[in-house]
């Protein structure tokens, strides 16, 4: 039974929860995209030099065919991320270098104990999610989660996740009883029209004085202080 108290807590991924692995070529993740878009569509478009951060992989997908001049339609996109996701999970079982974040397990733990339900609020779509926390042990340490499967607008998908965190808990969660937590500002504003709590974590691009300066409620350079992050999430 969950209290009436209880905050509804939603975590993005990549940069907050994991790392999946810097190699000379670039990131696991985003070799394996830029291989699903040649073999699609013939080219990845500018995708080296392209920021992934705060986008949706659906949306990715059509800003770098719109940059390369190639027309998309909903089932290229499909058949695209549909290849990334089966190569990202080959791939990413020989990365040495992905991670999990400082504090990310104490904090799990943490907030299993208090009840709380998890879930994932991330621009991945599900099956790239599933394959990046399940190469780290981490997807079964969330019940519920929104993701690019549901929305391509990322604002669209905090309100999924609140829609699925009612039909786990039977409970609705409102305001300040929503805590968000990422690593950019695109995580600090998702829920903003929600009136929900931002808390950043400075293991991605921006800082915590940044993440501050973007209008999140609390903001920590990692995950490791745990009593001091649960008490920003709890309080």
């Amino acid at each position: 039974m969950i209290r009436r108290d209880t905050p509804l807590v939603l975590f993005d991924i990549d940069g907050t929860l994991v790392h999946c692995g810097p190699t000379h070529c670039g990131p696991t993740p985003r070799r394996a995209f830029k291989r699903a878009l040649e073999q699609t569509f013939g080219t990845a478009g500018p995708i080296d030099s392209w920021i992934f951060d705060g986008k949706t992989d659906p949306m990715i997908v059509r800003e770098l065919m719109a940059a390369a001049g190639v027309a998309c339609d909903q089932e290229r996109i499909d058949q695209a991320l549909g290849r990334y996701a089966r190569d990202l999970e080959h791939q990413l079982a020989a990365e040495p270098a992905r991670k999990v974040y400082p504090g990310v397990p104490g904090l799990l733990d943490g907030l299993d104990k208090t009840g709380v339900p998890l879930g994932l609020l991330t621009g991945n779509i599900r099956a790239g999610a599933l394959a990046k926390l399940s190469s780290l042990g981490l997807w079964h340490r969330f019940a519920f989660g929104a993701f690019a499967d549901d929305s391509a607008v990322r604002r669209e998908l905090a309100d999924v996740a609140v829609a699925r965190a009612f039909d786990h808990s039977g409970r609705r969660f409102t305001g300040k009883k929503i805590v968000i937590i990422g690593d950019t500002e695109h995580d600090v504003a998702c829920g903003r029209h929600l009136g929900a709590k931002a808390i950043g974590v400075g293991t991605g691009r921006a800082t915590r004085e940044q993440l501050l300066a973007h209008g999140a409620d609390h903001a920590f350079a990692d995950l490791s202080d745990t009593a001091a992050v649960l008490a920003a999430i709890m309080g």
